[in-house]
């Protein structure tokens, strides 16, 4: 079975919301462009790992999303406060995590589309080490 592994070093960012603007009488929109030094992380990360063949058929992804903890959940000691929350969940969204990384690998060319993802494990913790995500992509079968 097919599979691309590869760790992703750097505070994970999500992907942005697309933005409109209007100048004078002409509309546009564009992309802020706030993840795209996570995603040029990611694509690099994956070249090192990866053999250049195209996934071609359904896959399935893994993604773990690393997250540093904010300073305000520690003590003036550096202890972790009893009352710190042991998962993050405020914002960005795990999905908007997840879409940043799929379409990285998109440009880098690992697969045709990011619509061949037909299923997805995503989680999101605090890290105690240096923040990163851990991302695994595997051919789909029924097993």
């Amino acid at each position: 079975m097919k599979t691309l592994e590869f760790t992703a070093y750097g505070t994970p960012k999500a992907q942005p919301r697309v933005r409109a603007c209007r100048r004078g009488n002409h509309a546009s929109v564009y992309d802020p462009g706030t993840a795209d030094a996570w995603k040029d992380s990611v694509r690099t990360a994956a070249i090192d790992k990866w053999d250049g063949v195209v996934f071609t058929g359904p896959v399935h992804a893994a993604l773990n999303f690393w997250i540093p903890r904010p300073k305000f959940h520690y003590r003036a000691n550096g202890d972790l406060k009893p009352i710190a929350p042991i998962a993050p969940t405020g914002k960005p969204d795990l999905d908007n995590y997840a879409k940043a990384v799929l379409d990285a690998l998109t440009a880098l060319g690992v697969w045709h589309d990011d619509s061949q993802v037909v299923g997805m494990f995503i989680r999101k913790r605090y890290t105690i080490g240096g923040p990163c995500a851990t991302i695994q992509i595997r051919e789909y079968t029924e097993e």
